[in-house]
């Protein structure tokens, strides 16, 4: 950004999660990567390209069965609903996990997205103190990465 800063915050951390009758359902006798791709996915939106990162991740490079819900709301949901199994960052979704109407399928295998403040680099005193503030309460929400 021309004139601007960019700051790393941190990272929001997604996992992958499913209701526990999907996970009944689809996985009886444990999620693999195989099995992860021929199942349905959710996917925020046709931009969205979170799930198709994880997969690959885990070595899977076709395509795979999905359906764009492209409401956070609306998307937590269907998971819950056992619509598909779908990543979400994993503050939003403490209280399912907590609950049991969310469970994580790969809990070792988690994707963080990095999260960057873009700023105006001449922006007055209130935009300095509003980045200040962000970046030391970030600490608190989000996964540290270095800037590498």
């Amino acid at each position: 950004m021309a004139g601007g800063r960019s700051q790393l915050l941190g990272a929001m951390r997604y996992r992958a999660l499913a209701s526990p009758s999907f996970i009944a359902r689809h996985f009886p006798h444990g999620v693999s990567p195989a099995n992860l791709a021929r199942s349905a996915a959710l996917v925020y939106g046709p931009d969205d390209l979170l799930q198709h990162r994880y997969l690959a991740l885990l070595g899977v490079q076709d395509g795979f069965e999905h359906h764009l819900c492209p409401s956070f709301e609306g998307f937590i949901r269907m998971i819950e609903a056992g619509m598909g199994w779908g990543l979400a960052p994993e503050l939003q979704v403490r209280d399912q996990l907590r609950s049991g109407t969310l469970l994580e399928l790969l809990p070792e295998r988690c994707i963080d997205v990095p999260l960057y403040w873009h700023h105006w680099r001449n922006g007055g005193q209130l935009l300095t103190r509003l980045t200040e503030h962000l970046a030391q309460h970030s600490v608190d929400w989000l996964v540290p990465l270095s800037e590498e």
